[in-house]
């Protein structure tokens, strides 16, 4: 899995933040509580990636406020 740094570096993204900005990103985005989150819905049995998702950002407290734009 990617880290935050490296996906802002290997896209256009690295010309809108400063260093400074992107550590700050690296340190919040905590990849394997993600990863241990997404693993356990996925033991009860969820296969959707869109549900996994939606569940993950459920189960840290956040809830998706407008509906993505589905990428092409």
């Amino acid at each position: 899995m990617a880290s935050v740094v490296s996906f802002i570096k290997e896209t256009e993204l690295g010309s809108v933040f400063d260093d400074q900005a992107t550590k700050a990103m690296g340190e919040a985005f905590d990849a394997e509580t993600v990863a241990n989150c997404i693993i356990e819905i996925a033991k009860s049995g969820e296969r959707d990636s869109k549900q996994l998702r939606d569940s993950v950002l459920t189960a840290v407290g956040h809830r998706r406020l407008i509906p993505l734009i589905p990428r092409n």
